[in-house]
């Protein structure tokens, strides 16, 4: 019921309010105007994370507010473990990794205070308890345990990894949130199928992880409703950015919690489109001694437009190969106990 309610909630939050995000971007001239590496062809709001960011945690205080049993889970601890800190820590992160992205599209950030704040904002989040603490060995049943400090880095690492992924893939209307409700969707398919666990607290945090990713899937598929071609908005950093760091924090509590020798694959597994967008974008810039952080019309789907493609069978092609690889990744989980 809680799943339900959570997909349901960001769902028509993110729909009420992506129109005042518009208005907002507006209202403050946060607009993108067109330019030649872009697609589109008239100026449009570029403040679209508001509705995505409002919509989401309108879902998550009300299921604090009204729902009871959603209290209990977030306040469940175990001697030094506890939910409700892991809990804050994610909201802390979320909110300062959303106002960054919120002040760069109104003015563009520098790179390397852009990269500052989002290291803070991933150390926050693993301070409050989220982190990855170790991995599988393959073929066996050992488990290595990460030294502190090695813990620390893979999680900061792997938190700005999978935000700046989201943020470059969103190129086209629609891609980045589309990509995301298909990732999230499994995030949360993979945390039920991963659930039924004898450890009451691991139990406990698969099902939270589970909640935060029927959440992020409402609030994708509400802003779609404005972002598909022809997009009306755009999400911009604050909605990209968000996006990421919540898909990196669902994974660390959720999908690499589990000691299968699968789980650190799960993940990537699921934005493998993105990952590759992004390897070949650092590849290409550094053979052309570009900056990495400097814009090109060189991404795959890009490449694909080029092709003739119209920009909706392009989002469409890529939705689709990012759902094959999400079918991989549930079915890894089910066969994880095989490898």
């Amino acid at each position: 019921m809680l799943y339900f309610f959570a997909f349901l909630l960001a769902l028509i939050g993110t729909a009420v309010f992506t129109p005042v995000s518009m208005f907002l971007a507006r209202k403050f001239d946060v607009m993108d105007y067109p330019k030649a590496r872009k697609v589109h062809r008239q100026p449009l709001p570029r403040w679209g994370g508001i509705g995505i960011f409002a919509g989401y945690f309108f879902a998550i205080l009300v299921l604090v507010i009204f729902f009871p049993s959603f209290r209990e889970l977030i306040s469940y601890k175990y001697k030094a473990l506890s939910l409700m800190k892991e809990f804050s820590g994610i909201i802390f992160g979320a909110i300062l990794i959303f106002t960054l992205g919120l002040i760069d599209d109104k003015k563009p950030v520098q790179a390397l205070t852009k990269l500052l704040t989002q290291i803070i904002a991933a150390y926050v989040v693993m301070d409050y308890g989220v982190r990855i603490s170790g991995l599988a060995l393959p073929f066996t049943k050992g488990f290595i345990e990460f030294p502190i400090l090695l813990g620390q880095i893979i999680t900061v690492f792997w938190i700005i990894g999978f935000m700046n992924t989201i943020n470059l893939a969103d190129g086209l209307d629609g891609l980045a949130s589309g990509i995301v409700a298909i990732a999230s969707g499994t995030f949360f398919v993979v945390a039920l199928l991963q659930g039924q666990t004898s450890i009451v607290f691991l139990a406990k945090q698969l099902s939270l992880s589970a909640i935060l990713a029927a959440g992020l899937t409402g609030a994708c598929l509400g802003f779609l409703i404005y972002n598909f071609n022809p997009a009306k908005v755009f999400m911009g950093d604050s909605g990209a950015l968000f996006l990421g760091f919540m898909l990196a924090v669902i994974s660390a509590i959720g999908t690499l919690k589990t000691a299968a020798v699968m789980s650190l694959f799960i993940p990537i597994t699921v934005v493998a489109l993105p990952i590759l967008d992004v390897a070949l974008s650092i590849f290409r810039r550094m053979r052309k001694g570009m900056g990495l952080m400097q814009p090109d019309k060189e991404h795959i789907h890009h490449r694909i437009l080029s092709f003739g493609w119209t920009h909706r069978e392009v989002v469409l092609l890529m939705y689709i190969f990012t759902l094959l690889l999400s079918i991989v990744s549930i079915l890894l989980t089910v066969f994880k106990g095989k490898v």
